[in-house]
């Protein structure tokens, strides 16, 4: 395993939609904010009792706020602003061509060191990278075949960087 890995794809707009909701879930996930959604069903059963008995519908209505925005509105409104963002990135709709190696993770005239990089998550579309000041998302068609994304899990394991891989 002596040669590196090139990951080459075009950064469009489902692209850039499609990596936020990956990193968004990702991070949901493994955060402590996923019980919110629980007190505000919580709050609503609990206005369902104030309502019920008092007829005091006031936390009744402020938790099925709550439950719309968290359980329906959240992810819309942070899919609207990746559109707005990708619109005005310099990277919108170019092609991007990374290369792995030993050293790290080289594009353009930037290279990112395995030093630099806390974890790889591996999705069913691609692969999450966590480094020091950037996030990067690579699509498992930017490889050429599954023996490149075997060589990139081994650079991964290899420069000892937390790998996991999602189901």
């Amino acid at each position: 395993m002596s040669k590196g890995v090139e990951a080459r794809f075009t950064w469009d707009n489902e692209t850039a939609i499609h990596s936020s909701e990956l990193f968004y879930k990702y991070e949901f996930r493994h955060s402590y904010r996923r019980y919110v959604g629980w007190v505000f069903i919580a709050m609503a059963q609990f206005g369902v009792v104030g309502a019920l008995k008092h007829d005091s519908y006031g936390m009744l209505i402020v938790s099925s706020f709550l439950l719309l925005y968290w359980y329906g509105v959240r992810w819309q409104l942070r899919k609207r602003l990746v559109k707005q963002l990708f619109t005005t990135s310099p990277l919108a709709d170019k092609e991007i061509v990374t290369s792995f190696t030993k050293e790290g993770m080289q594009t353009d005239a930037s290279l990112v060191s395995w030093n630099e990089v806390h974890k790889v998550v591996e999705a069913k579309s691609g692969f999450l990278l966590y480094a020091d000041n950037q996030s990067s998302f690579f699509p498992k068609e930017g490889f050429t075949s599954s023996e490149e994304r075997l060589t990139l899990r081994e650079l991964i394991t290899k420069n000892d960087v937390i790998y996991e891989k999602e189901l």
